[in-house]
């Protein structure tokens, strides 16, 4: 039976939750590079510079519950890479597997399609299988690696750079 969920723009009131599934990403996964949690602090900072509408958050919902969130982030700080962004997707591990992450980055690419992106770029573990599938199955390709940049849990870690051009 297929999960019912909505996808909306995030709200202040939902930060808490969001930063809650990054948390445990962080604790728990290579899906990023944060080695301790992010203070809320530090997340309303980061909400504060998503409230440019060129840079959106969105979550995932289900029955009235956040289960996870997606966002568009400025690929570079210079100002001749305004046109590029970088995607950023988290999921409840309760809810990974039900097509949520694929919901989610169909939403990120037609926001950025409409809001005048020319290209969006996922910077993905190279051991996050499933999201690099995810992003090649939405038509990006694998530009470039980084090898060994990160290290988390002991281990020296690469990260793909995937593209999609609109």
């Amino acid at each position: 039976m297929a999960v019912e969920y909505t996808i909306r723009k995030a709200r202040e009131e939902d930060l808490r939750r969001i930063n809650e599934i990054y948390n445990w990403a962080v604790l728990n996964t290579v899906a990023t590079f944060d080695l301790e949690e992010r203070p809320y602090e530090i997340a309303k900072e980061w909400f504060a510079l998503h409230q440019d509408p060129y840079y959106p958050v969105y979550v995932l919902e289900h029955q009235g519950k956040v289960t996870g969130w997606g966002s568009l982030s400025p690929f570079h700080p210079r100002p001749a890479y305004k046109q590029s962004g970088e995607f950023s997707i988290y999921i409840d591990p309760e809810w990974t597997g039900k097509s949520m992450g694929n919901a989610m980055l169909k939403v990120l690419c037609q926001a950025a399609k409409e809001l005048g992106y020319h290209t969006l770029l996922g910077l993905i573990t190279a051991t996050n299988y499933p999201s690099i599938s995810l992003a090649r199955k939405h038509g990006f390709k694998e530009v470039g690696r980084y090898y060994e940049v990160g290290k988390k849990f002991g281990q020296y870690l690469d990260v793909v750079v995937m593209q999609l051009i609109f």
